[in-house]
């Protein structure tokens, strides 16, 4: 601290500020500003008194001389013009040269003869000697010619004025060397001044600076260091000062009691964060209710907690009140008042200070004195716009007044408290809503079984009489009938298909459906698949080829195999349009053996595709185009597939074509029993 700092004005105490310290910087850095200015123009002032003028007066007997020399050369050279030519020009230009120099020459004299008086008198007499000898010449033509050695007389004459003009000159320049010299000695003395004065009052102002800085940054940069800890989460920072003015003193005070705030805060969201969570695991909203209860008490530290439901059939009746084991006050009255008055929003109601909120009807108030209410906050909740109930939480009188951030926890957790209700309704309902339904599933399951089984029954006999029939065992046909019969078969050919896929997804839903594991030709199931699907496929013009380059075998049941490749090669023909193909193919690839269906059909749609293998499902396209069938082809293939331990997998694009690739596990050499699929199979 620099001995300025010590400095006290009179009549001048109490804490050192900022505006203090820098106008104490601002007066002495004008001091040295105007101390400065000063010195420069003392520095100055000596040349200018010493050179200036001096100077001045050398310059202006330069500038006589120089015409006085210049007029004695024109003079000569009219004479020379007037010897050759005999103009009168010339004669006039000489003669009006001659008027004019008595009054050069004086004007010499005056300036210039304080330095060189006796160089001018010599000048003078050899310029008028030049005159005297010029002037007869001038004055004898045109009568007569001057002679060569009157002409040589002349010039040298001249010549010997203008050496004494030479000598005239050589003294005013000697004079103005020796001003220059003693010039550049002041400017450069007065210079070495100025910067001395100048580095001087840099020194002294930077070091003012620095030390003003100084004291204004240091505690600053201790303020925003913790500031930065703060920011970085480190929340038990303060600010420890020693000597910092009154400003940052200030801020660092508010600085820290908003980090013990924030600190209090952040315990209570904390606690606010368990006292919330133990109320969302309640899927009861009675027992929600009552948790709600005690935690808006804990929470704030209060003497009561009372929660008021709206009137409601479905929710949890009477109030719902908690009480710290010191509090006093009868909350009874309380708890039965109606809860009508206070709309569902961010509304608050604060008794102890009415204008802060909506006040509640007289009947509570006076509920509240009986509670030996101090501060109290209420808060409805609800569901949306629709009121549920109120949140009321006292503190008796004499207690502190309520933070702001304790009534935005009160307000959080009411509104916590009404999406809580309203899920735990929703989970009561789901629940019922899930135990109907396995109700319905297992009726619709057991129906279906029945259905299906009472159905084959008639319809095998329906057959067989049809057969005996088309046969023509009972008698004749016409070509007529025999059309019709053959509709009628087909008919009952696909409802046997029907009945038996029900029989299978009933079976695979109640855990009944088994897989015997044998060792099985790949290649020989498809090619039996292909034999039966070719003549369907011949009558819609859907060509069916298949590659299969070696045997490949598996372990699995030939029925229900049979059955899954020929609901996938048949769904290929029926959604495969006149003129298309289909290509089955069979490879082994690694421990897997790898079945892949490719048709050129209508494809299904990409939003259809993660649906695909679910029992009654039909995609969007086929529906639209009324082609038939049940949606339940794919999901036994699907669960006879998995029941080998295999995967089916669908890739498709909508009137382009769909690949569907099956990979069952390669044979093992014993025969054994698969288990039965799971009931949840698709």
């Amino acid at each position: 601290m620099t001995l300025m700092w010590r400095w006290r004005a009179k009549g001048r105490s109490g804490p050192v500020t900022v505006g203090r310290l820098m106008n104490r910087a601002f007066t002495v850095l004008v001091g040295l500003i105007l101390v400065t200015g000063l010195a420069g123009l003392l520095a100055s002032a000596p040349a200018f008194m010493l050179v200036s003028n001096p100077l001045i007066k050398v310059t202006e007997a330069r500038s006589a001389f120089n015409k006085t020399r210049v007029l004695m050369g024109d003079a000569q050279r009219n004479l020379d013009g007037y010897l050759l030519t005999g103009g009168d020009a010339y004669r006039a230009a000489y003669e009006q040269r001659k008027r004019a120099y008595p009054d050069v020459i004086a004007a010499l004299r005056s300036a210039g003869g304080y330095m060189a008086s006796r160089q001018i008198g010599v000048f003078d007499e050899e310029a008028m000697h030049w005159w005297a000898l010029a002037d007869p010449l001038i004055r004898e033509i045109p009568r007569s010619a001057p002679s060569h050695e009157e002409v040589n007389a002349i010039h040298a004459q001249y010549a010997r004025t203008a050496t004494a003009g030479r000598a005239v000159d050589l003294v005013m320049t000697d004079r103005l060397v020796q001003l220059n010299r003693t010039n550049d000695i002041l400017n450069l003395v007065s210079l070495i001044l100025l910067v001395t004065t100048v580095v001087v009052g840099v020194l002294l102002g930077a070091r003012i600076g620095r030390s003003t800085t100084r004291r204004i940054t240091t505690p600053l940069a201790q303020v925003l260091r913790v500031l930065d800890r703060m920011r970085r989460g480190d929340h038990d920072a303060r600010v420890t000062l020693a000597e910092a003015p009154a400003e940052v003193d200030t801020v660092a005070t508010a600085l820290n009691a908003a980090a013990d705030e924030a600190a209090r805060e952040r315990d209570m969201i904390r606690a606010f964060q368990q006292h919330s969570a133990a109320v969302r695991q309640h899927l009861s909203q009675a027992h929600a209710v009552t948790a709600a209860a005690q935690s808006a008490g804990e929470l704030v530290d209060a003497d009561h907690a009372v929660i008021r439901l709206v009137p409601d059939e479905e929710a949890p009746s009477g109030p719902h009140v908690w009480s710290a084991s010191d509090a006093v006050g009868d909350v009874g009255p309380l708890a039965a008042t109606p809860v009508e008055w206070l709309a569902v929003g961010p509304s608050m109601a604060f008794v102890a200070v009415p204008d802060s909120g909506p006040h509640p009807p007289e009947t509570e108030v006076v509920a509240l004195r009986k509670a030996g209410a101090g501060p109290v906050i209420t808060v409805a909740f609800g569901e949306g716009a629709e009121p549920v109930g109120h949140l009321t939480v006292i503190r008796r009188q004499g207690r502190a007044a309520w933070h702001p951030y304790e009534v935005h926890l009160i307000s959080m957790l009411a509104a916590e408290l009404g999406r809580i209700l309203t899920q735990a309704r929703l989970f009561e309902h789901a629940s019922e809503l899930v135990t109907r339904l396995r109700e319905v599933d297992a009726a619709k399951t057991a129906f279906l079984a029945t259905v299906s089984h009472e159905l084959r029954t008639p319809l095998t006999s329906v057959a067989g009489y049809l057969e005996v029939i088309i046969e023509q065992e009972a008698g004749p046909l016409t070509a007529t009938q025999d059309r019709m019969l053959e509709v009628i078969d087909r008919n009952v050919l696909r409802l046997r298909r029907l009945i038996e896929d029900l029989l299978i997804m009933s079976r695979a839903e109640a855990g009944g459906l088994e897989f015997t594991r044998e060792s099985i030709d790949l290649r020989t199931v498809i090619e039996a698949v292909i034999h039966v699907v070719e003549p369907a496929a011949h009558k819609t013009g859907v060509t069916v080829t298949h590659e299969i380059a070696e045997p490949i075998t598996i372990d699995g049941d030939v029925s229900h195999l049979e059955r899954a490749i020929i609901n996938l090669v048949s769904n290929a023909v029926k959604f495969t349009p006149d003129g298309g193909a289909v290509t089955v193919t069979a490879r082994a690839d690694g421990p897997d053996a790898v079945l892949v269906v490719r048709d050129t059909g209508i494809g299904i749609p990409a939003e259809d595709l993660p649906y695909l293998f679910t029992r009654f499902f039909r995609a969007s396209n086929a529906t639209r185009q009324a082609i038939p069938g049940t949606g339940l082809g794919l999901a036994i293939v699907s669960t006879i597939i998995e029941g080998h331990g295999g995967t089916i997998t669908a890739d498709s694009r909508e009137g382009v074509g769909t690949t569907m690739t099956i990979r069952i596990p390669l044979s093992a050499t014993t025969t054994e029993s698969i288990a039965p699929a799971t009931a949840g199979a698709t």
